[in-house]
């Protein structure tokens, strides 16, 4: 049995879905619509509507401006959208922003699949675990090799998702599993460019329309992932070993560990153990930015790849700017969407305090052994003008799932990103007992609606 047959196996198994799960998986659908919704006017989400604007009579799945478009298209807009400000979640167990590929590509085969709540939120559970089992075998080198894992690993998992709202037997689901690794692309290098977010819409429109071919009989290598030339060779793992035994989540599953990380600061995810630390010492200390003689921050060698942008010059380099971000938490006490507005970026173009923070790696073999312990902290020893030293090291950050939001952080993120009522949001947390989309659909609306105020 090849690892695609393994992991198919388990999808169409049938097994039962417990209601702390789906309750997990209804607060992922909620960041990532809130995150979607925010997206709607960036210049990335622009581009995939007007990629998406041709007519086409399959108009079955609503996009974020409120229109209906076909399935694909659909999901090449939302997952562009939610992925745009890179406040959507991350997931470290396959280096992927795993719900900017699933729920847009979920929400665009609703419809098709005449889908209720539970089976939105069983599919993307099904979803998240197909990721992680890929992910705990290729995503560290894969991802340290340059490529980007939302759009090589995410469709992979997206397409699994999709044939299971489908109703996809085991073979088919192979097959749509397979046709998705003919998609894997994307590279890290594209980061702090307006295509990176487009990465996560070409991964959502895949995962969907690798599913739509199985489902019309389109049959890939059911060995793709681990054979001579495969996926795991070619990408950067080539010494991948899929165990050979049936998974079980009935321990645990992919959303409880090692769990999503929603994102509390509207950039790379690379900064954000160095901003809670920041902010850490802020709290403990008595100092402000002035202050600051120089910073240094230790990261893994990945973290720092992702970040190459010391002096960025617009908003999409400045969410990859180690050095943008602590000058914003040092000056604000946290990074918040204003500081990504373009005026501010221009203002702090300058920065005095850019030249003063700099970005050093742990050595080979001290990554090497953190990672296999499945350890991946950040380290920042800040001097102080006064000569104090102060030294903090972060190994996870806010909102993991060692150190969750509250559900107050959670509704506020959502209420201030899509500038809707409360109602919004508790509907989709109900969407365990929802017989259909409706609430979705209605949000959408209700967000792209100029009266509303959030469109």
């Amino acid at each position: 049995m090849t690892a695609l047959e393994r992991i198919a196996d388990w999808i169409t198994s049938g097994a039962p879905v417990s209601a702390p799960r789906r309750a997990a998986a209804a607060d992922a659908f909620a960041d990532t619509l809130a995150c979607m919704i925010a997206g709607a006017s960036d210049v990335s989400t622009l581009g995939a509507l007007a990629v998406a604007a041709q007519a086409d009579p399959r108009e079955s799945a609503i996009c974020v401006d409120g229109g209906m478009r076909a399935p694909g298209s659909a999901a090449l807009v939302n997952g562009t959208a939610a992925h745009a400000l890179d406040l959507d979640d991350n997931f470290i167990g396959a280096a992927t922003h795993a719900s900017a590929v699933l729920v847009p590509a979920l929400l665009a085969t609703a419809r098709l699949a005449d889908a209720d709540g539970p089976a939105l939120l069983d599919a993307y559970l099904v979803g998240l675990q197909v990721q992680r089992e890929i992910g705990r075998e290729v995503a560290a080198k894969h991802y340290t090799a340059g490529w980007h894992a939302t759009s090589t690993i995410g469709p992979i998992g997206g397409a699994a998702a999709v044939a299971h709202l489908l109703g996809l037997d085991a073979g088919r689901t192979t097959a749509a599993m397979s046709v998705a690794v003919s998609s894997a692309s994307g590279l890290k290098r594209q980061f702090g460019t307006p295509v990176k977010p487009v990465h996560a819409g070409f991964a959502a429109r895949s995962s969907v329309e690798a599913a739509l071919f199985a489902e019309a009989g389109v049959t890939g290598r059911a060995d793709i992932l681990e054979g001579e030339r495969g996926f795991a060779a070619l990408y950067g793992a080539p010494s991948a070993d899929w165990p050979a035994e049936p998974i079980d989540t009935s321990a645990v599953h992919a959303i409880e560990q090692p769990g999503l990380f929603p994102k509390l600061y509207p950039c790379c995810g690379s900064t954000h153990l160095a901003i809670d630390a920041v902010v850490d010492l802020l709290r403990e200390h008595s100092f402000a930015a002035a202050d600051v003689a120089e910073i240094v921050v230790t990261v893994l060698r990945p973290n720092a790849a992702n970040l190459p942008y010391t002096h960025p010059e617009n908003p999409t380099q400045a969410r990859f700017s180690m050095q943008y971000a602590l000058t914003a938490a040092l000056e604000g006490g946290t990074v918040s969407m204003s500081d990504f507005e373009p005026a501010r970026v221009r203002e702090r173009r300058s920065h005095p305090l850019f030249d003063r923070i700099s970005v050093r790696t742990w050595s080979e073999e001290a990554e090497r052994i953190m990672l296999d312990q499945g350890r991946t902290p950040h380290r920042v020893e800040l001097t102080l003008t006064d000569g104090r030293r102060l030294d903090r090291q972060r190994e996870v950050a806010r909102g993991a799932v060692s150190e969750p939001f509250a559900p107050w952080e959670k509704r506020r993120k959502f209420t201030s990103l899509s500038n809707l009522a409360d109602s919004h949001y508790d509907a989709v947390l109900r969407l365990a007992e929802s017989p259909n989309i409706d609430a979705i659909e209605r949000l959408l609306r209700a967000a792209s609606d100029p009266r509303n105020g959030a469109g």
